[in-house]
């Protein structure tokens, strides 16, 4: 048996097989199963400060006084009469029915936010149906008028900075159940709460 000699490549052959090597090795390198370097890159996004709104409500200094009808000793004739009670510490005694205590304050309203809403709620610290029969009343002096309610108005941001002068009147029931009762009142309180 005769052998037939190999050849042996040429050096041109010798040097595509150096070449093909390197281009494998290089594919290997280039993609992210040969190697743990990756390419990457980042950009800031701008973005803007954010702040939120304001819901407050500022009251002026409550005044009250008393609305009473008397009779004169003298001549019988019936008088209207009105007592200032603002800063008195005293309880009221003797009312009458008719007798009205009034208690008014003016109200500032700090109402900035896109899309807020609030409730504004006088509340006269008596419960309906007592000795004494509370009234309220939201009159605006600037801003806004509120929607109409009750007790209850909705704000918006569109009434920032409107005034109003709140008044609560207490006026003593007609009833006859109401004589010799005790009218206890919590306190008035004027609310803004965000819906």
């Amino acid at each position: 048996m005769t052998r037939t000699p190999r050849s042996r490549p040429s050096t041109a052959g010798r040097a595509l097989a150096a070449a093909a090597a390197a281009l494998l090795a290089l594919t290997l390198l280039g993609n992210s199963l040969g190697t743990a370097a990756r390419w990457s890159d980042t950009a800031p996004l701008e973005t803007q400060a954010v702040s939120t709104g304001t819901l407050d409500v500022a009251l002026e200094p409550a005044r009250a006084t008393l609305h009473r009808t008397d009779v004169d000793p003298t001549t019988g004739a019936l008088r209207r009469g009105t007592t200032d009670l603002t800063g008195a510490a005293d309880a009221l005694s003797a009312l009458a029915p008719g007798d009205t205590v009034v208690v008014t304050t003016r109200a500032v309203l700090d109402v900035e936010g896109a899309n807020l809403a609030a409730t504004l709620t006088v509340d006269p610290g008596v419960p309906a149906g007592g000795a004494v029969v509370p009234r309220v009343e939201l009159v605006p002096v600037s801003g806004a008028p509120p929607q109409p309610g009750p007790s209850s108005w909705t704000v918006t941001s569109a009434h920032d900075g409107a005034v109003y002068d709140v008044t609560v009147s207490y006026e003593v029931s007609p009833d006859p159940a109401a004589q010799g009762t005790t009218v206890t009142p919590g306190p008035l309180t004027v609310a803004l709460t965000q819906h």
